[in-house]
């Protein structure tokens, strides 16, 4: 498998693969006629996949239609459509009037926080207050939201409520410039986005599969996704469980992870364990990246981590 180019997701999600696509690709197999990305997020490796049919999974099902939303768009009328809601609601558009023109409201290093904050407030306020969140409006209030949220981030509290801060930034030519790749290579591939837990996926179902990419929620950091026990050694053994069946069906996979934070003297033992155990059948590659300017992980950006990828073959074989 190769990437003739890589893509960036509309959709800033936490964790996402994007810088290390360049290094990961070199261990993913080549030829494939049906991948899956078991944990999806924002889609940034889906999206990247070079394959017949691709399969993009995750549980959360906010994340999922918009995803299946802008997938569906015409770039054009989409653009003007994101583009009256900003108008609408009096955000800032530097794409159309130039930096420039807002640098009076600018303070600080705060971009264009101050000049969106009341009307970032109100469609935040706005899309919070309908009640179906599937429709084509609420996916077009979520993505702008995103758009002008701090670090460009999806979140929900509890009750199922946006609740990011206003951000720096705006719909920019960046912004424009994925959206619109997002679309044209979601129109160039198959790609099907599907709203499931992994646990809910039957292994006959994945027999056609050449090649699965998990990418789960990682067991010893401290992001987002794993507070409230979002993430618990439960889910981690299950998911190593369904990773030694793909391998007796014979199905090619690769698994993210973190296998240590040195610093915090921390270590992922259900995941050691499994790999000792399966010393023959697994093989670890190191990944020279670590998450150190990520927003949710600045607690602890300088304790080193031991990200791997997992293969369940040999690089070139």
């Amino acid at each position: 498998m190769g990437l003739a180019q890589v893509c960036k997701s509309p959709i800033n999600y936490t964790g996402n693969k994007y810088r290390m696509l360049p290094q990961f690709i070199k261990y993913f197999p080549e030829d494939t006629n049906k991948c899956v990305d078991l944990f999806t997020g924002g889609a940034t490796v889906a999206i990247n996949l070079i394959s017949e049919e691709i399969i993009a999974i995750d549980n959360n099902p906010k994340v999922i239609n918009l995803l299946k939303f802008l997938k569906k768009q015409e770039y054009k009328i989409l653009i003007d459509k994101i583009d009256e809601l900003i108008e609408k609601y009096g955000l800032s558009n530097s794409y159309k009037y130039g930096y420039s023109y807002y640098k009076k409201y600018v303070e600080g290093n705060n971009g264009l926080k101050k000049y969106n904050e009341e009307g970032y407030s109100k469609l935040k306020k706005d899309y919070n207050k309908l009640e179906n969140k599937k429709t084509d409006e609420a996916n077009l209030y979520l993505y702008v939201l995103m758009v002008y949220a701090f670090n460009n981030d999806i979140r929900f509290n509890s009750k199922g409520e946006f609740n990011i801060p206003v951000g720096k930034t705006d719909m920019n030519k960046n912004n424009r410039e994925k959206l619109k790749k997002y679309i044209d290579m979601c129109n160039e591939k198959k790609i099907e986005f599907i709203c499931k837990d992994f646990k809910e996926i039957d292994i006959k179902d994945l027999k056609d599969v050449d090649f699965l990419y998990a990418d789960p929620p990682y067991l010893i950091t401290d992001a987002v996704y794993n507070e409230n026990a979002g993430w618990t050694e439960r889910e981690e053994t299950e998911l190593l469980n369904m990773l030694d069946k793909l391998n007796n069906e014979g199905i090619k996979f690769a698994l993210s992870n973190v296998l240590q934070k040195k610093k915090l003297n921390k270590k992922n033992e259900i995941l050691y364990n499994w790999l000792e155990t399966n010393k023959d059948k697994y093989f670890i590659n190191e990944i020279e990246y670590h998450y150190r300017s990520a927003s949710y992980n600045k607690k602890n950006r300088d304790g080193l981590e031991e990200e791997v990828l997992i293969t369940n073959y040999k690089v070139g074989e």
